[in-house]
């Protein structure tokens, strides 16, 4: 079946890819609102890519549309590839550390033997 039957079957059928039934889903502001990804599946299923058919396995198994499945998958990806903080100014000068220092205040040393032995 070609794309261009597919895309006019969807518009035809009133249901929407990302829609769910009976709920309502908050609308992503910003420029990137409403884009589109064309996904391309795999023959077969490997590290860099799935079948069509374990795209529905998996929707059917988390109870999501297809389209729900594809984000829950890159929010993942995100989480564990980028960065959860900015970075930061690198380590810190000869001045910041001496002001720590000074800030903490003077703290003993003592020695501890073990009592274990």
């Amino acid at each position: 079946m070609s794309t261009n039957h597919v895309r006019s079957k969807r518009k035809t059928s009133g249901k929407h890819a990302g829609s769910l039934s009976g709920t309502s889903v908050p609308k992503v502001s910003g420029s990137e609102e409403g884009k589109k990804l064309l996904v391309s599946f795999r023959g077969r299923d490997g590290m860099f890519g799935v079948t069509r058919s374990t795209m529905r396995k998996l929707a059917a198994e988390l109870n999501l549309n297809e389209t729900q499945v594809v984000h829950v998958a890159l929010r993942r990806l995100a989480d564990s590839v980028l960065p959860a903080y900015e970075p930061d100014d690198g380590p810190l000068t000869a001045q910041q550390l001496a002001t720590i220092r000074r800030l903490a205040g003077r703290q003993e040393v003592r020695s501890i033997s073990s009592t274990l032995l």
